[in-house]
């Protein structure tokens, strides 16, 4: 961000920095913050074509990758742990500078699971001992729609799941559990081939969220952002 120029009093009042001013006639409509699956190079990963499906729909759309270790094996616990602080994070500081922009958050695999946390709360094993969501109430209002694709927080019988999975994830939250503040503005995809959001045994699977359901999680967004 530019250097703030000096404050300017006028009629008594506090002028905002220019850099301020700046910075949110920058801001686009919608912005979308993505997190990636295990075990991929930074940026998006599988998300990526979700966020692409958005973009499409409204031209001028902004976006922003977590920046976290999305580690796989015995390293998973700790990247999860690190992931939830950078989703807390980033969507603080995107909302802060650009309070008028609708966020949407879309995580896949791990991405999912970061973001299920932060916005869900815990505990979540060794990743994440607290019950309560560490994102901030006022920070989270600015937050329009959440896509989960392949979370491994799934459990089956919440309202915001969509797909065939009948059973949880290798990290699936308690029976009966439901989000407290944010399950009408998420949607969870899981089918019964995936080894990691449910019991499956298809990898492959895991990978096909947004060629089965895209459309579907893109009208969901829609409906939750509106016209901008």
């Amino acid at each position: 961000m530019k250097v703030s120029t000096p404050l300017l009093f006028l009629s008594g009042a506090v002028a905002a920095p220019s850099g301020d001013i700046e910075a949110r006639q920058s801001c686009a409509k919608v912005h979308v913050i993505g997190a990636r699956e295990s075990t991929v190079p930074q940026g998006y990963g599988s998300s990526q074509a979700m966020i692409q499906l958005i973009q499409g729909a409204y031209p001028g759309t902004t976006s922003e990758a977590i920046v976290y270790p999305a580690s796989g094996g015995n390293a998973y616990g700790s990247s999860v742990t690190q992931g939830i602080s950078a989703v807390v994070n980033q969507v603080s500081a995107f909302t802060k500078k650009c309070p008028n922009t609708a966020v949407v958050m879309v995580g896949y695999s791990q991405g999912s699971q970061i973001m299920d946390d932060a916005f869900c709360g815990g505990p979540d094993g060794s990743s994440m001992t607290q019950t309560a969501a560490p994102m901030p109430a006022d920070v989270g209002t600015h937050v329009k729609a959440i896509i989960f694709m392949g979370d491994p927080r799934n459990v089956p019988g919440l309202s915001y799941n969509v797909g065939t999975a009948k059973a949880g994830g290798f990290a699936a939250r308690p029976s009966g559990y439901t989000c407290p503040a944010y399950a009408d503005r998420i949607k969870s995809y899981c089918d019964t081939e995936d080894p990691y959001c449910s019991n499956g045994n298809n990898a492959q699977h895991h990978q096909q969220y947004v060629q089965i359901y895209g459309q579907q999680a893109l009208a969901f967004v829609k409906q939750k952002v509106g016209s901008v």
